[in-house]
């Protein structure tokens, strides 16, 4: 196996273990996948699995273990990965007219790019290549790049930016807001930013939340426990029924990878 294949592997591994055990897997038809053609800044196209594209190959550092290729576009859909499900807290821009880019703030050759029903991630050793792969970066039954549309998110995302634009009109200030809804200050920022992104037609006619962020947080966690283990179980040690399980984690669907 190519060295390249073994990282590209293990940077995948967080996409399949996000598919659902409970339910079934929402999948991109293969015209729909975004990447950047048979070769891309003098990288040639290395490696395709899981919905995702590898181009170049790379060298392992001496004495470590493994290295990534230097392009690398992974797609899904924007129920299985969104910025509010993912907690990304990044500088957030529009990207080729309404596409919503999110920044990694740790690692600056990482972002997330949210258009219609989908998110492609894209990850670079040079950071610099950012800037290229998003002009370039197109779907399969497109010829090149075109404009790109403005993120679909399943409506218990909308409900949270929701949480932050409703607070915003009676609190003043982040940290108002922040104590308000029991949400960290820099993901109130994050999440404020996001739905000055989308517009105000994106949120009009989403309802409020009724939940608490601690309601959300819990049912998080019952559908994080579907995804490690399965419904029966995590049934059976939160005493309740399958039905009863699966009617609470829809009510977080888009926030867990789960969809």
């Amino acid at each position: 196996m190519p060295k390249s294949c073994i990282a590209f592997l293990v940077a995948l591994c967080a996409l399949v273990l996000a598919a659902p055990a409970g339910g079934q897997e929402e999948r991109l038809s293969n015209s729909e996948l975004y990447w950047l053609g048979p070769y891309f800044a003098g990288l040639s196209l290395t490696e395709t699995w899981y919905q995702s594209f590898a181009y170049g190959e790379c060298e392992f550092p001496e004495g470590e273990g493994g290295c990534t290729p230097p392009v690398q576009v992974q797609n899904a859909t924007s129920c299985a990965q969104n910025p509010i499900g993912n907690g990304s807290l990044g500088e957030a821009f529009l990207v080729r007219g309404g596409g919503i880019a999110v920044a990694n703030e740790i690692e600056p050759g990482f972002l997330d790019v949210g258009t219609g029903r989908q998110t492609l991630s894209v990850q670079v050793s040079e950071p610099e290549l950012l800037g290229a792969v998003l002009r370039e970066v197109h779907q399969r039954s497109q010829t090149g790049p075109e404009p790109l549309a403005p993120p679909v998110y399943p409506l218990p995302v909308l409900r949270e930016l929701k949480r932050v634009t409703v607070a915003e009109k009676r609190f003043d200030g982040v940290a108002a807001i922040a104590e308000a809804t029991e949400l960290h200050p820099d993901e109130v920022k994050a999440r404020l930013r996001i739905a000055e992104l989308l517009g105000p037609d994106a949120l009009a006619g989403v309802p409020a939340p009724t939940m608490s962020v601690a309601t959300v947080k819990h049912l998080r966690t019952l559908a994080f426990g579907v995804q490690t283990h399965n419904l029966a179980h995590t049934a059976a040690r939160h005493k309740m029924s399958i039905a009863t399980l699966r009617k609470k984690i829809r009510r977080v669907r888009g926030l867990t990878g789960d969809c």
